[in-house]
């Protein structure tokens, strides 16, 4: 080795191959690779491999000065990352990285092939090469791509450079080659051990976190001290929605550029707090096997991103949300192995709340069916149940009913996201009020503090449908998709009256139904024909229709007739013959022959009060209904 290192500083311009024998040479050349090979089973850490790549370069090789460099696109720049040199006090003064437009690293990185330098001092091709040859006094440069790429994922390139000016033979090359080679094969097991060593680190430091939240989660610890742990192990930003407390849990902004984190944690409890309820209402759990497009723009925020949804559920039932916005290369098999064992934690976390949501609300329901049917015989003992549970009924209060079992079933969620909604408002609006599910409708409680409120409350329905009662509708609606029908009961001052208040928002609730009625409703919206109608058996409205009107129907059909029309304008005009000849367009002759003409076939005197009030009525229900076989089947009477 020292004889081919004389030989080269002797002969500067004669072959180095031939100043040493092949003997030598191809031993040296060797000796290079066996100790690059070792590098393979080598567990060291990157810089230590590519220090130990350049030192046997230069200990085993002909070539005075070996250097790695990566290539950094982003930047602009070939950078160095390590080299060896004879002279290293001019090495540490001098430029470590070069523009890559100049550099011929990049083009070796691109062509992936050597690049063979004969004299870099009078290279014009590669400037800043020339500077750095001139200034470290060496001519010969090998550049060679390396194979590989940092832990930046930068490229990288190998270079060897000689003191003298020689001519670089193809077996040289070749050894080279051969060399960067094996160098490739230690940097990428070093990284693939690095990267080993990481998920193990991780996936320990997940199993303990999962060990210790699911521990907390036993041992009761508060919802935001879960959320907490949950954000902890989980590398990507999150929100926790808990409908259970209408709550939010907000981790970091998914946009911080724009956003701060107090920033976004306002907007998603503020503007966007529906957005995203709804989003995990109407979402399906896939396990974090789907994104979904999360755009606030129509709300006014600047945030247009893709994220993981799923819903938290418990019995089918969905009592909260995980959403995981995913940084841009997306969740690795680790990522979604966490997501998944948090996702089980919050649920637990969740299902304890409510478990006891849904015991309090069967006992609620269960009180209030024994009022409403005055299935009681002792005050006291209703009294004392009501008591126990929290609930007033000493006071008069008013009583809402709440459509909702058709809707429902079209809606994710159930019955149990209304009634955490609507009692988290009722709590904060009036002193005693709650909500709760029966019979597959919601009904409202609104205890009157004293006998004056409820006075006030029976006068005051505009009032109330526009503080109250407006509040309920929009706490409903984003639930149902549209607006709900809500009956305005009556106030019971004793517990006898509670049946009664009870029949009267069924009564409201069908005639909603029949009249097509949504929103707040009371017994006038209906009128007295509604009232009656309330009352009629099904079949009974049809067979009265029938008898009353259904043969003059036939009779017009089959003779092209207005007898039916007749009658009605008739009786809608007072009975007055001239109103009603000039409201049909025709002479008072003819208005007084149809009316005899309904006399003689079907015996239907007008001028008979009892007739008149029959023949209202059905053509009421016909205005009602139209030709529907039995309009009533539905809706039986209370």
């Amino acid at each position: 080795m020292t004889q081919l290192r004389n030989a080269l500083r002797r002969e500067p311009n004669i072959n180095a191959a031939e100043q040493v024998s092949t003997a030598d040479l191809r031993g040296s050349q060797l000796e290079a690779i066996r100790e690059i090979t070792s590098l393979v089973n080598s567990c060291s850490d990157l810089n230590t491999i590519f220090e130990r790549i350049v030192n046997a370069m230069c200990r085993n090789t002909s070539w005075k000065r070996c250097a790695i460099m990566a290539i950094d696109r982003s930047n602009g720049y070939s950078v160095l990352v390590t080299r060896t040199d004879p002279n290293p006090e001019i090495s540490s003064k001098l430029p470590q990285r070069w523009e890559l437009a100049t550099s011929p690293s990049l083009k070796v990185a691109e062509t992936k092939r050597p690049l063979v330098i004969e004299d870099a001092q009078v290279s014009d091709e590669f400037p800043g090469f020339r500077a750095d040859s001139i200034a470290r006094h060496y001519h010969t440069v090998v550049i060679l791509p390396l194979s590989c790429t940092d832990m930046q994922s930068r490229e990288m390139v190998l270079s060897v450079s000689s003191d003298h000016c020689i001519k670089v033979a193809e077996e040289e090359i070749n050894f080279l080659t051969t060399v960067c080679h094996l160098a490739a094969i230690a940097v990428d097991k070093e990284k693939s051990l690095h990267n080993e060593r990481l998920v193990t680190c991780r996936l320990e430091r997940t199993l303990q976190i999962n060990s210790s939240l699911l521990e907390r989660v036993l041992g009761g610890s508060s919802m935001s001290t879960i959320a907490g742990i949950v954000e902890s192990i989980l590398p990507d930003q999150i929100i926790i929605i808990d409908f259970t407390s209408d709550s939010f849990h907000i981790g970091r902004s998914p946009n911080a550029q724009q956003l701060s984190d107090p920033e976004w944690a306002e907007i998603v409890k503020g503007v966007a707090s529906a957005y995203f309820a709804e989003l995990i209402v109407r979402t399906e759990p896939t396990d974090f096997r789907q994104l979904h497009q999360i755009d606030l723009t129509p709300l006014g925020v600047s945030i247009a991103r893709q994220a993981y949804v799923e819903p938290l559920q418990v019995d089918g039932e969905t009592v909260g949300g995980l959403i995981v916005f995913p940084r841009q290369r997306g969740m690795d098999d680790l990522d979604f192995l966490i997501a998944q064992e948090a996702k089980f934690a919050l649920s637990a976390q969740i299902m304890r709340t409510h478990i006891q949501f849904r015991k309090d609300s069967s006992q609620l329901a269960d009180l209030f069916d024994h009022l409403f049917k005055r299935n009681w015989t002792d005050p006291s003992q209703i009294l004392g149940r009501a008591n126990r549970l929290g609930v007033n009924i000493t006071v008069p209060a008013r009583i809402l009913a709440i459509e909702i079992e058709d809707i429902c079933k079209k809606r994710h969620g159930g019955i149990a996201l209304v009634l955490r909604r609507l009692n988290a408002l009722l709590k904060n609006a009036k002193s005693g009020a709650l909500a709760f599910e029966l019979g597959g409708n919601i009904f409202v409680y609104l205890p009157c503090l004293n006998q004056g409120q409820a006075q006030a409350q029976n006068q005051s329905f505009d009032k109330f449908k526009a503080s109250l009662g407006r509040q309920i509708l929009e706490a409903t609606q984003w639930q149902f998709g549209s607006e709900p029908v809500v009956a305005f009961g009556t106030v019971c001052e004793k517990l006898e009256d509670f049946q009664a208040c009870f029949e009267q928002c069924s009564r409201l609730l069908m005639l909603a139904r029949l009249f097509d009625r949504h929103g707040l409703v009371r017994q006038e919206d209906f009128g007295p024909f509604a009232l009656l109608l309330s009352a009629l058996d099904g079949a009974a409205a049809q067979e009265f229709m029938q008898q009353t009107i259904g043969q003059i129907e036939k009779y017009d059909r089959e003779h092209a007739t207005d007898l039916l029309k007749t009658a009605e304008t008739f009786i809608n005009q007072g009975c007055r013959y001239q109103a009603t000849a000039e409201e049909l367009q025709v002479h008072a002759s003819t208005l007084r022959y149809r009316l005899q003409r309904l006399l003689e076939l079907f015996n239907l005197d007008l001028d008979d009060a009892e007739t008149r009030f029959a023949l209202s009525l059905a053509l009421k229900l016909r205005a009602i209904f139209g030709s529907r076989p039995n309009p009533l089947r539905d809706h039986p009477r209370i």
